[in-house]
C-alpha cells in the first residue's frame, strides 16, 4: 500500500466533501501524471520505479457532512511497481486503511467524546455503536502517546491533542507517523508493507 501524505497541506478541508478530497488527493496518480509519480516501492524499495496502472476496486468511505453519517463509494487505484511487479492500493491520508470511516469521521467522533458527549448521543448522532467509539478511544490514546512520545504525552491533554488535528503540517505529521510506528493514524491493524515509501 502506498500512502499520499498531501491533502492536509493544500486543502481547507472543511468546505470540500469527502468525495472533493478522495479525488484532489488522488489527482497525482491519475493518468498521464502517474508516469512522474515520484515514490519508493514499500515492497522492494526500488527509488521511483516506473509506475504503472494496474487495476482498482470500489470500497465504501464513511463521512460525516452537513450533520449527518455519509456513506460514498470510492475506487481505489492500484498501481504496479515495475521493479518488483508487485501492486499496492493508493490511499490519501483521511483513509485508514482496512476501515470504512473516515480519519475525519473518527476525530470528530473522538471530541465529541472527549468533550463529555454523552454515549447514547454519540451513537444515535453518528450512527455507530458504543463498543465502536470505545475502541477508537483506546486506539487513539495508544496513538497518541506514540505520537507524542511518552513525556509529552504525559502533559499533553487530550482535547488541545485533538484540536491540533487536523492542521496545515498534519500530513507531515502523518507520514511521520506512519514511518515510525508501522500504522496508519488509527489503523488498529498492522498489515503494511515496508514503511520507507517516502
Amino acid at each position: 500500500m502506498i500512502r499520499l501524505f498531501n491533502v492536509f497541506c493544500k486543502l481547507n478541508f472543511n468546505k470540500f466533501s469527502i468525495l472533493e478530497l478522495f479525488f484532489e488527493s488522488i489527482e497525482e496518480v491519475a493518468g498521464d501524471k502517474l508516469k512522474s509519480f515520484k515514490m519508493a516501492c514499500p515492497y522492494c524499495c526500488a527509488q521511483n520505479p516506473s509506475w504503472s496502472y494496474y487495476d482498482s476496486y470500489e470500497r465504501y468511505l464513511i463521512s460525516f457532512e452537513n450533520g449527518k453519517s455519509v456513506t460514498s463509494s470510492i475506487k481505489v487505484t492500484r498501481i504496479e511497481c515495475s521493479s518488483c511487479k508487485h501492486t499496492h492500493a493508493v490511499l490519501p491520508e483521511f483513509i485508514i486503511p482496512y476501515k470504512s470511516y473516515s480519519l475525519l469521521f473518527i476525530l470528530r467522533v473522538l471530541r465529541d467524546y472527549f468533550s463529555k458527549v454523552r454515549i447514547n448521543a454519540l451513537c444515535e448522532k453518528y450512527n455507530i455503536n458504543v463498543a465502536m467509539i470505545y475502541e477508537w478511544k483506546q486506539l487513539f490514546l495508544l496513538h497518541k502517546k506514540l505520537w507524542l512520545g511518552i513525556l509529552e504525552n504525559i502533559y499533553q491533554d487530550v482535547m488541545d491533542f485533538l484540536s491540533k488535528i487536523p492542521v496545515q503540517n498534519t500530513s507531515k505529521d502523518l507520514e511521520d507517523f506512519f514511518k515510525s510506528s508501522g500504522y496508519s493514524f488509527l489503523q488498529g491493524i498492522r498489515k503494511t508493507a515496508k514503511l520507507n515509501s517516502g
